[in-house]
């Protein structure tokens, strides 16, 4: 019989605080992506791209400590499969089990360890992640979802996971089912885009899986869209790319990103499979048309960065992901028609086939994992059951689990404009703190006025609330310091830079505050110019100089906008642990080195065997940078040149993930 439970469980588990105080403005990694790709190629390269993460808070207060904590968990079982989810988590799924071979089919990774590769930074690898909105790691996988559970008219248990994605003002929700017989985990995806207007949407589920030596991806795909470092995407043949069979993981020795181009008229699935033919499937409707392989590669920093994740060595540790999209690649985003919906179904299922049909020839390969699909589970089987679960998909149900209520307050608004609710099958339940803000603008036509040493209670940045902003300060909020900050937030959000800084100036003319120094500082480097940007960082932190994560982002960004000095006198401001934090020491290394003290910038980064900072942002190498930049300094200094290649990086601090 099929189950569903909501339990706690125990895992080893670093700490996670809660957000920072400080709105995530200028967002680390954020770049456009060039194309080598013909006019026939249709993809949406950039569309729909935001150089900010609002109205999002950074969660950066973490740290790799391994203390057993105890998580909610719903857990979906039948004969066959085990699935257990983590609502906190972003829904994710940390463990599919297959019971009739006793083996995961997903990573089940051994401890929850955040590290710094999400849009708000803390994210951490394993098991299934659902990704909803604009492009990278979703600002809710490490945040709570909505958990819901119900039955369907024959007794079949389902699990609803489900939220209001902020960036986009969207909902998604999936509704988990595993019949009673199924070998089959199915979810049922549902984005609702309940706007009058056209919004970029993103979506990927990606799946972790143990990377073995002489595992396969297998795809019904003859070319792939690669995705390597700072190159341009290009399109090339597959697998065999320069003599080397790319659909062998364990091939590649650099992180490497490949979207495969399944033809549209092509069955949509992928899937993975050890030297001894076993493996797992993933297979859906066509509407999820993208497919992809991520390797960390071969490296010593694709292995630090699974270390870091993992907190594992050497054959226990290398991991890479299979993943599924809406669109091509993950350099996109898919326009999502206004009061539309999008759907579609995907299975998981754990699969066993002779090594001799799956390794060797790769069409033959493919089409025998595509006949096997075909017998086990068809094309025709998915679309039906996609339909028959429609009314499933529409049944209000009350939440077990609570996430964050926005989309309660976002029914609100929409209520008060005359318009319909966005997701009326979706119980949000009542409004939280964070919530009621904005709701006592909403109604009383003003924004709250506190005293300018608290911090700010929420962002909001929807175009809705932006018009009330707007009208606010025009009456009653004409002399409130906070309404004409979260104006300039606002402002900042939609790229129009000038007008922030004219914001945050008028709320500091009112009031002083650290909150409208920040961002001031991050719309002068927006513009570049670096030099104010800097200094208005100065001051945000010499207001909040306890705030370790401010001390964090200014440091950060200065150091990027080579404005090293005021990284120095940052360190002034700071209490003696904060000076100790390993990152704030790398960047004082940094802005060391770049000042001319060689000796004392090297002597802090080959400490204890090479500086390790648990929140290092994936593919910053600036810290590397440096340490090969004092290498080669010293070198000429003394009348030699040493390429990069010749620098012996101490293996802890290196996290390269291109050379």
């Amino acid at each position: 019989m099929s189950t569903l439970k909501f339990e706690k469980i125990l895992m080893k588990a670093g700490r996670l605080g809660k957000p920072t105080d400080y709105p995530l403005l200028f967002k680390p990694g954020a770049f456009e992506k060039g194309g080598k790709l013909d006019e026939t190629e249709g993809l949406y390269l950039n569309y729909g791209k935001v150089m900010h993460t609002l109205p999002y808070a950074s969660l950066d207060d973490y740290d790799h400590s391994e203390e057993l904590r105890e998580f909610d968990a719903f857990i979906l079982e039948n004969d066959h499969l085990k699935a257990v989810f983590i609502p906190s988590l972003g829904g994710r799924l940390w463990s599919l089990f297959d019971k009739d071979e006793n083996r995961d089919l997903v990573i089940n990774n051994p401890v929850f360890r955040p590290c710094n590769l999400a849009l708000r930074n803390a994210w951490f690898s394993g098991g299934v992640e659902w990704n909803c909105g604009v492009r990278g790691h979703s600002p809710l996988t490490c945040d709570k979802v909505y958990g819901a559970m119900y039955e369907a008219e024959d007794g079949t248990p389902f699990l609803r996971l489900y939220a209001f994605e902020r960036m986009r003002a969207v909902t998604f929700q999936i509704d988990f089912f595993l019949p009673d017989d199924s070998r089959f985990l199915y979810a049922r995806m549902r984005l609702v885009n309940g706007s009058d207007q056209v919004k970029p949407i993103y979506w990927w589920s990606t799946i972790a899986v143990e990377q073995k030596e002489g595992a396969r991806v297998i795809v019904p795909a003859s070319e792939t869209y690669v995705n390597h470092g700072a190159d341009p995407v290009y399109k090339t043949a597959i697998p065999m790319v320069n003599g080397v069979d790319t659909s062998y993981p364990t091939n590649h020795t650099e992180a490497t990103d490949h979207f495969f181009k399944i033809p549209a008229e092509a069955r949509k699935f992928e899937a993975y499979l050890d030297k001894d033919g076993v493996g797992i499937v993933h297979a859906s409707t066509a509407r999820l048309k993208g497919r992809k392989m991520f390797v960390w590669g071969t490296s010593q920093g694709g292995s630090n960065w699974q270390k870091a994740l993992t907190n594992r060595e050497g054959e226990k540790q290398p991991y890479l992901e299979i993943q599924a999209g809406i669109c091509y690649t993950q350099n996109e985003s898919f326009p999502f028609p206004p009061h539309s919906c999008i759907e579609w179904l995907e299975a998981y299922c754990p699969i066993t086939m002779a090594p001799e049909d799956v390794h060797g020839d790769y069409e033959t390969a493919r089409a025998n994992v595509e006949a096997w699909l075909d017998r086990t589970l068809s094309e025709e089987k998915l679309d039906t059951m996609l339909a028959e679960t429609k009314a499933c998909a529409l049944k209000k149900v009350p939440f077990t689990f609570k996430g964050h209520p926005w989309g309660a307050l976002d029914n609100e608004i929409q209520e008060s404009l005359g318009e319909k609710p966005i997701s009326p099958n979706l119980d949000f339940g009542e409004l939280e703190s964070e919530q009621r803000l904005w709701e006592r603008l909403l109604r009383n036509g003003h924004l709250d006025e506190p005293d300018p040493a608290d911090p700010p209670a929420s962002f909001m940045v929807q175009d809705e609330w932006f018009s009330l902003l707007k009208k606010s300060v025009k009456g009653p909020d004409r002399f409130n310091w906070n309404a004409w900050y979260h104006l300039g937030v606002c402002w900042y959000a939609r790229e129009d830079y000038e007008r922030a800084i004219e914001m945050f100036e008028k709320s500091l003319a009112l009031r002083g505050s650290t909150w409208a120094y920040h961002g001031l500082g991050c719309a002068y480097f927006s513009l570049g110019e670096a030099e104010v940007g800097a200094q208005m960082m100065f001051r945000a932190l010499e207001m909040n100089s306890g705030n370790l994560q401010l001390a964090k982002e200014a440091m950060r960004l200065s150091c990027l906008f080579g404005e090293y000095r005021v990284v120095l006198r940052m360190m002034d401001l700071l209490s003696e642990a904060h000076r100790a934090d390993p990152l704030i020491q790398g960047f004082y290394a940094m802005a060391l080195a770049y000042t001319g003290e060689l000796e004392k910038a090297k002597a802090i980064l080959e400490q204890d065997g090479g500086l390790q900072a648990d929140d290092l942002r994936e593919g910053d190498d600036s810290i590397t940078g440096t340490y090969l930049y004092i290498v080669k300094e010293l070198a000429r200094r003394e009348g030699r040149e040493l390429k990069d290649c010749e620098v012996s990086v101490p293996k802890k601090l290196d996290f390269r993930m291109f050379q």
